[in-house]
């Protein structure tokens, strides 16, 4: 009973084993910090969209609330710009607009934007649009959609306001929820296709020129193949399909 290795509970643990469950805890911290690594590598990107939150502006630009609702609006650079309109929560503001369609407003907002994708997240209350009677109609009046060609295509249904940056990640089956809840709310769904190459596009989706109703929620964040027909609104590009053109992938 005099070997200083044998174990006994209730005394110090024998060096032999303090050396032992050492390195044993270090290994296993840093496995567990490799495989962390590993796997957030492996991720999807979440993608360079930011949400300005805190930055309340006014823009100046011209309204509609088909096929969604828009402001028009000129970037710094002095060109039409399109920019979806949604709340600061989870809903659209179509029906917000009302007689101000068409008309020269000021809307007030924070701007969500990815790329030269935007949302203009109006403030809350009945004063985030007001007629700009200042203002003219001009350029900013909206075109009608161009139509490109007739396509196929496979990707992904998703709502447009947390693509454009409002919550990462945007999509997939983890945001399946979310996006289901923004599309219900309002919020402008969109088409999201990737090429072999990594290229992304992102369409607003319509059907017969107007917005899409709740049937389309049951294809929210599948992967989907949509035919129908590829439009251009200005700055912004619009994938005209029935529900019926919708197509689950296995």
């Amino acid at each position: 009973m005099s070997d200083p290795d044998f174990f006994i509970g209730w005394d110090k643990t024998p060096k032999l084993d303090r050396r032992f469950f050492l390195g044993a805890g270090v290994a296993l911290m840093a496995g567990t910090a490799a495989l962390g690594v590993g796997i957030a590598h492996y991720q999807n990107r979440p993608g360079p969209g930011r949400w300005a939150m805190g930055d309340i502006r006014e823009w100046r630009g011209i309204a509609t609330a088909e096929p969604y609702a828009m402001l028009r609006t000129l970037d710094l650079d002095g060109t039409p710009r399109t920019a979806l309109l949604g709340c600061q929560g989870k809903c659209g503001v179509a029906a917000r607009i009302g007689s101000l369609a068409g008309k020269p407003v000021i809307v007030k907002g924070s701007l969500i934007q990815r790329g030269q994708h935007a949302m203009i997240a109006v403030v809350d209350g009945m004063d985030w649009i007001v007629e700009d009677t200042d203002g003219a109609v001009g350029e900013l009046a909206f075109p009608a959609p161009d139509p490109l060609m007739e396509v196929s295509l496979k990707g992904e249904i998703l709502d447009s306001k947390c693509w454009f940056g409002a919550m990462s990640p945007s999509q997939g089956k983890v945001h399946k929820s979310c996006a289901a809840l923004c599309i219900r709310g309002g919020i402008p769904p969109a088409f999201y296709v990737k090429d072999r190459v990594d290229q992304e596009a992102l369409m607003i989706l319509t059907s017969s020129g107007a917005g899409h109703g709740h049937d389309l929620l049951e294809y929210v964040a599948d992967p989907v193949s949509i035919s129908g027909q590829l439009q251009r609104s200005g700055d912004i590009f619009l994938f005209d399909a029935p529900v019926g053109a919708i197509r689950r992938l296995t």
